[in-house]
């Protein structure tokens, strides 16, 4: 079961946010009718300043953010962003939130991917149309996959993709069924904000065999030790 707890103290809170910067870790915003996909780009004394977003400076709310991260997930909510321009670009301040909400994923620890590789989960759907997906994030409970455009993806939460391919280039294969749990369409900002819109489908591996789980672990080693490598470079 996963832990949680509230962070309060306003150096610890800094930390949560400095970490988000190095890692470069993905920010969800929720806006009215979607999340939208963004960063931390750095911090000053009083607050954080995120990539210039039409729809987030609109908002007349507090605004909701989740830090992704491999282990953990922070939620916490601010007041309304500023538009400002810093060093020439324009972009939008934040200021600190009071506290933060610490998620501890204690089961399964997960692994960003999509912005590293390019992986593919591929396959048929029941009436034989074809499919191929982006591997967005993996675990060893399921995975997370990116749709650019597929009209049939809002009817597929509840339904099971069966016999899926995963193609992790020279880290291995697998094939397992998946069990589509949530659907959500995702505008993602870039620092130079552009902007791109997809589907995410959060997916649950079913029916594996021990040999499927062994090779499910062994792709996840090997993917967790060239990411640590990556960090030292």
């Amino acid at each position: 079961m996963d832990d949680a707890w509230v962070k309060q103290g306003l150096f610890e809170i800094i930390a949560i946010l400095r970490e988000s910067v190095k890692k470069g870790s993905r920010v969800d915003v929720r806006a009215k009718a979607r999340i939208i996909a963004t960063r931390i780009l750095r911090l000053d004394s009083a607050g954080f300043f995120i990539p210039w977003s039409e729809e987030l400076i609109k908002e007349g709310r507090t605004l909701s953010f989740t830090i992704q991260d491999y282990n953990a997930k922070y939620d916490f909510k601010t007041g309304k962003a500023k538009a400002i321009t810093s060093k020439g670009v324009n972009c939008l301040y934040v200021a600190f939130p009071g506290e933060v909400n610490v998620t501890q994923r204690r089961k399964h620890l997960r692994l960003f991917l999509a912005n590293k590789h390019q992986f593919y989960c591929s396959g048929r759907f029941n009436d034989g149309l074809k499919y191929h997906y982006i591997v967005k994030d993996i675990s060893h409970g399921g995975c997370a996959l990116i749709v650019e455009n597929d009209e049939r993806v809002a009817s597929l939460c509840g339904s099971t993709l069966r016999n899926a391919a995963f193609d992790f280039g020279d880290v291995g294969t697998l094939i397992s069924d998946l069990h589509v749990i949530n659907v959500k369409r995702i505008k993602e900002i870039a620092d130079d904000e552009n902007e791109r819109f997809y589907i995410h489908l959060s997916c649950q591996f079913k029916r594996m065999n021990e040999n499927t789980l062994r090779k499910l672990d062994n792709i996840i080693v090997k993917l967790l030790l060239e990411e640590k490598r990556l960090r030292r470079l």
